[in-house]
């Protein structure tokens, strides 16, 4: 029988032909960009090294196990010609030592125990002070065998004992458990923030990525995943100074993230874009009306079906394990980063780069990142409704003049240094003018007086009624400069063709009226300036006749 004897040099020119893999070789990766959306965020994790020619397979590890694997998308950078060939995705379980920070909400959790065991403590005295106040009270007035009934100033003196260590029994109930309410929802955060530390135990995923060198090269690998339990909402801080024309408008984002990995000095960008909506018109199917049929089922023909929601442009993606051959480009100086914030628009959404670097726990609590600090022209005037309080409000015609698109929001106004109120700033594009509410002035004083109010039913005006009234309303500016002051009353408005009503004073020049029955003055009053306005207006009806609406 003949036999083929294997040659040793066959077998090493197998191997040599034959790419072989080692295993993952895991680098270190450090959060560089994050960018954050209404809901989510996509996180960029970047690693440098140096790898020798041939195939390798890198490997980012203990990232976080909510991570959307049909996320990932990955770049390649080298020194040498080289190619990113796939990524994929996989479940990793890591021995995690001890996190301080554990340890240290641990011990928070135990003092906030021990304080709550000491109120519970406390709260069994109270009880047993209250059960003995109330036995003392109801022996003493009941009669013994050889005890006689109390008299009235005996009974006297322990009803002013006993209610008043009762009182002060109730008093401090009441101060324990205002303080157990304030620890239990202290714990509460405290679980949460330990929760989100431990992430899902020990348990997260790793990113491998295969690449191909021709040579040894220095090579920078991103990595890009999306993360759900990140958000941010903008918020505005709106500012007059003493005698200024300008309104200063600082523009800020208040971040929110508990995404399992905390944020450490990244690139942010907070970005408007609403992947959750998807890409495209959701479609109406036809809507069917039929002839009854008992046992028929329409709700599908009603049903209204969205498409699949992509994700952003502003984050594209690849599949996991998606086949690329992307080769590197050649290594690109590092932009300079500009000392402002940065806007960019496309189409459907704006993204705003924060030029300072942000970090973030993954804890829930929320920070503030400035977007911009705007500078606005102001055209200031008083607005009131003295008929229903008599306060003037200073709001300020503005415009925005920047290229930032300013999101609804909270708003929070300060007139100097003094903070006047929280409100809501609406959507206004960049070159739209919008008016900022900037809280009550008492500079501008203004009272609404009800001079007379009389019924007139006499044979003068024929078989009717007719009732008069008469206000006047006083305007002063105690302000050094001279300002707009606009106010605004009414006037009955009558449903039935019966019912007159008729405007007696103001004049109409003299006054704007409305077809809902407002009537509106726009004044400048000069520093020091006292003015008024009368308003007088009669209604008029059958005497017969029962009308609703008249104070």
């Amino acid at each position: 029988m003949n036999r083929l004897a294997a040659s040793p040099f066959l077998f090493a020119g197998l191997l040599a032909s034959a790419p072989l893999l080692a295993a993952p070789q895991a680098v270190d990766s450090r959060i560089s960009a994050v960018t954050v959306y209404a809901d989510r965020a996509v996180v960029t994790r970047t690693a440098r090294l140096q790898l020798p020619k041939g195939q390798h397979e890198i490997a980012l590890e203990q990232l976080p196990f909510q991570l959307d694997d049909a996320s990932l998308r990955a770049s390649l950078e080298a020194s040498a010609a080289a190619t990113l060939l796939d990524v994929s995705s996989a479940a990793q379980r890591v021995e995690r030592p001890n996190d301080n920070r554990v340890q240290q909400l641990d011990q928070q959790l135990r003092e906030i125990d021990r304080q709550l065991r000491e109120i519970h403590d406390r709260g069994s005295v109270l009880e047993a002070q209250k059960k003995f106040l109330a036995d003392i009270q109801s022996g003493s007035t009941q009669p013994g065998k050889d005890r006689p009934l109390p008299g009235i100033d005996e009974l006297k003196n322990l009803l002013q004992l006993t209610e008043g260590n009762l009182e002060r029994l109730l008093a401090e109930q009441r101060q324990l458990d205002d303080r157990a309410t304030e620890l239990e929802q202290r714990k509460q955060q405290l679980q949460e923030q330990r929760g989100t530390l431990n992430g899902d135990g020990k348990r997260f995923k790793r990113a491998i990525l295969r690449v191909a060198l021709e040579q040894p090269a220095q090579v920078e690998v991103k990595l890009d995943y999306t993360l759900r339990d990140a958000s941010w909402q903008p918020t505005y801080d709106a500012r007059l100074r003493d005698g200024a024309k300008t309104i200063e408008l600082t523009y800020q984002g208040l971040v929110r993230q508990s995404s399992g990995e905390d944020w450490t000095d990244v690139d942010l960008t907070l970005s408007t874009a609403r992947p959750a909506l998807g890409g495209n018109v959701p479609r109406l199917n036809p809507w069917i009306v039929d002839i009854d049929a008992p046992n028929a089922y329409y709700g599908a023909e009603m049903a209204m079906q969205d498409a699949p929601a992509p994700m952003p442009q502003a984050a594209p993606i690849a599949r996991t394990s998606a086949k690329m051959a992307m080769p590197a480009p050649a290594p690109k100086l590092a932009e300079a980063r500009l000392a402002t914030a940065e806007v960019s628009s496309g189409a459907a959404s704006a993204s705003f780069h924060i030029p300072v670097p942000a970090s973030l726990n993954s804890d829930g609590s929320a920070q503030k990142v400035t977007i911009a600090r705007l500078e606005m022209p102001a055209r200031l005037r008083y607005l009131a409704a003295p008929a229903l309080r008599e306060t003037a409000y200073l709001e300020a015609e503005t415009r925005n003049d920047s290229d930032y698109p300013l999101l609804p929001g909270t708003l929070n106004t300060f007139l100097g240094n003094s903070f006047v109120a929280s409100g809501h700033l609406r959507g206004v594009m960049p070159g739209e003018s919008f008016e900022l509410a900037l809280g009550a002035d008492e500079g501008i004083g203004i009272e609404r007086k009800l001079v007379k109010r009389y019924t007139d039913s006499s044979g003068l005006i024929g078989n009717r009624t007719r009732v008069n009234y008469e206000f006047r309303i006083e305007v002063r500016n105690n302000h050094k400069n001279a300002e707009r002051v606009q106010f605004e009353d009414q006037l009955p408005v009558s449903r039935n063709e019966q019912i007159q009503v008729t405007l007696l004073e103001p004049k109409a020049q003299e006054v704007k009226r409305e077809d809902d029955g407002k009537l509106k003055w726009d004044w400048t009053l000069q520093p020091g300036e006292k003015r008024s306005a009368t308003l007088k207006f009669s209604v008029e009806y059958p005497r017969d006749l029962a009308v609703s609406g008249l104070d």
